[in-house]
């Protein structure tokens, strides 16, 4: 591939721009051709760098950070309000019981932790929810329940939302599945019980107590069908900028597998492995890698190529003689490999 080292070198100094906030490129930089408890533990060196927020406060607390974090895209002055899927007015908060209330997606209880400043106040595991529904979803650990599940409604309305509370379990609505998932993750890999921290551990078997839970494959399975998009782009990045670090299950899907899936063991790299491509491709030229938007190649034959993520899911293009523009807009963010017609492959990054 043309200029690939080139690309590589420059791309180190560039900030990516996500919504309102930005992600230097080396905030994973540290964590880089790591694998396995290396990965793990160099991605937790990174996220645990951050400021502690009051669950509180006349000062900046975790109310201001969801007012801005989970903020209605069609209405700046509401909130979304994550179980009951409905738009409702940030500013009143709490409001005497009649507003919104704040959802610890991984349970207190399951976490030995209170509100008091640090684990209890991550915003990373907070979400608006109303006070109803937080309540009915109480401590129950995730997993599909199908019709061994009652729907749960709000307000005479069915949200999609499941819970058999015999089993101590919820499945959470369709829409936001993933981003749960991506939470519960996100919060076994912060906190690792250093200092007076609780060691979350996310589990496939359920109810097993302490500080753990469940059900891992699940997670998993939502992480990979319910994907990342804009809205949890943009939470990520206020939280970034006002709690200070950030969720790397949604700037890099991927990670999942390399932590908890097939990939479990194998080197992780967002970026272009130089030295591991060692087939040049004399038919395509592609660019700009790391890509947003539109990934531009150029070939002298015509046929067709697949983008093909770490699970084997893939997307197929077809492929013109000359130059091809290709919208991966809407592709989730991650690492890809495109294969092409004559057997040659090429890696390419996609970043939102």
């Amino acid at each position: 591939m043309i200029l690939r080292h080139k690309y590589f070198v420059a791309l180190l100094g560039i900030v990516m721009t996500f919504g309102s906030a930005a992600q230097p490129l080396t905030y994973y930089q540290d964590a880089w051709n790591e694998n396995g408890n290396d990965l793990r533990e160099a991605l937790y060196d990174i996220i645990k760098v951050h400021t502690r927020l009051p669950y509180t406060s006349s000062s900046t607390d975790t109310w201001d950070v969801l007012k801005a974090s989970d903020v209605d895209p069609a209405n700046s002055s509401n909130v979304l309000l994550i179980y009951a899927g409905i738009s409702v007015n940030g500013p009143q908060e709490y409001n005497g019981g009649s507003g919104w209330n704040r959802e610890h997606v991984w349970p207190r209880s399951l976490g030995n932790f209170g509100t008091s400043t640090g684990v209890g106040t991550d915003v990373h595991n907070l979400k608006p929810a109303t006070v109803s529904l937080n309540s009915t979803r109480s401590n129950h650990e995730f997993d599909y329940l199908g019709t061994s599940g009652n729907p749960v409604s709000y307000s005479g309305n069915i949200t999609g939302n499941r819970l058999n509370a015999s089993a101590g379990l919820w499945e959470p609505r369709d829409d936001v599945k993933g981003d749960l998932a991506r939470i519960i993750m996100y919060m076994d890999l912060r906190y690792e019980g250093a200092g007076s921290e609780p060691d979350l551990v996310v589990r496939e078997a359920l109810n097993t107590g302490g500080t753990t839970f469940a059900v891992l494959s699940t997670l998993l399975t939502w992480h990979f069908q319910d994907t990342v998009d804009q809205f949890e782009i943009n939470r990520n990045n206020v939280i970034a900028n006002l709690q200070g670090n950030r969720n790397p299950f949604i700037d890099h899907p991927e990670l999942a597998d390399y932590l908890y899936g097939d990939s479990l063991g194998v080197v992780w790299n967002p970026f272009l492995d130089l030295e591991k491509i060692e087939q040049e491709s004399s038919l395509v030229e592609l660019h700009p890698n790391p890509v947003a938007n539109e990934l531009f190649l150029t070939t002298s034959h015509a046929g067709s190529a697949r983008l093909v993520n770490v699970k084997g899911q893939c997307v197929t293009f077809k492929l013109e003689e000359g130059i091809n523009q290709w919208d991966v807009s809407a592709i989730p963010a991650g690492s890809y490999i495109i294969e092409f017609s004559d057997g040659t492959k090429e890696k390419v990054l996609i970043i939102h």
